[in-house]
């Protein structure tokens, strides 16, 4: 199975073991699907395992896999899936996990300095405000975020209807994909991806959904 897109759809293209070409939209694929459809079911379903072993291959920054993965699967391919509510929420899970391993989890990115809580008092500054601090930041942590602004939109878009709905993890299904945007989250916070201000903004939402009361 390989895939392409153009116009914000995406599709997906295969041959059978007759050597027949075959190609469907991802969406209308999820729709025959969910009719009952079993080829089109079984489709994505090896795409989706299809699409965890690309993320397996490239985990921990193997970069042999992930240069040649990422040339199959840029970024707002795989941002157009994952942001995609036509698509099933495992299929979209399995989208998420790829963007982590395949484009943020690799270089440049590094993990940014951690909080030193031993100081010496000359180091401490009599006064400072979020403004000051996320004024120190250098110029390259711009230009990532440019690459990743509609993930990050995303990530808190997603993360702010969740933590806003009644009983957030009612559904199974959809637990999948909230696990895998808040670890895609995890590390944009962990790269250096969000300013202070909103850090602190993300981490509120955060708190929202760890201290959710669910009914029993």
């Amino acid at each position: 199975l390989s895939i392409e897109y153009s116009e914000e759809e995406v599709w997906l293209t295969w041959t059978d073991k007759n050597n027949d070409h075959h190609e469907k939209s991802i969406r209308q694929l999820a729709q025959e699907a969910r009719a009952g459809n079993a080829h089109d079911e079984n489709v994505l379903s090896y795409y989706r395992y299809q699409l965890k072993l690309f993320a397996r291959m490239c985990l921990d920054r193997q970069y042999l896999a992930i240069k040649e993965i990422s040339q199959q699967l840029g970024v707002d391919l795989i941002f157009l899936c994952m942001a995609d509510e036509m698509l099933p929420f495992d299929l979209r899970a399995s989208f998420c996990h790829l963007m982590l391993h395949v484009h943020v989890d690799r270089d440049p990115q590094e993990l940014v300095m951690p909080v030193k809580f031993a100081r010496l008092w000359t180091e401490i500054p009599t006064a400072i405000t979020i403004k000051d601090y996320d004024s120190n930041l250098n110029v390259s942590r711009d230009d990532k975020k440019n690459k990743f602004a509609s993930t990050m939109e995303f990530v808190e878009d997603y993360l702010n209807n969740v933590v806003s709905e009644a009983v957030p993890f009612a559904n199974e299904e959809k637990n999948k994909l909230t696990f895998e945007v808040v670890s895609l989250a995890h590390n944009l916070i962990y790269f250096g991806f969000y300013s202070f201000s909103e850090l602190l903004r993300l981490t509120r939402t955060l708190l929202g959904i760890i201290d959710c009361v669910q009914n029993p």
